[in-house]
């Protein structure tokens, strides 16, 4: 029997459910996808030190600026729109 058969029958979940994550997980993963292929480019030599750091850095700034916009003028954390 091959493998995706058995794994099948070992998943319960009924056929057509979905596995669900956050928009913010989602957002991460691609963060870190990205960022992996920076560092694969720079060890292959496509990109320089500085451009590494440039992009490494624009990808994290999002994440503390996403942050920052949900607070409100106190700097408490306000409610999503």
């Amino acid at each position: 029997m091959s493998r995706i058969l058995e794994s099948k029958e070992k998943d319960n979940r009924p056929t057509g459910d979905k596995i669900e994550i956050s928009e913010e997980s989602r957002q991460a993963f691609i963060r870190a996808m990205k960022i992996g292929y920076y560092k694969a480019f720079y060890k292959q030599g496509l990109l320089t030190a500085e451009q590494l750091e440039m992009l490494i850095e624009i990808n994290t700034v999002k994440v503390e600026n996403a942050v920052d916009n949900n607070k409100d003028n106190n700097g408490n954390n306000s409610p999503a729109a």
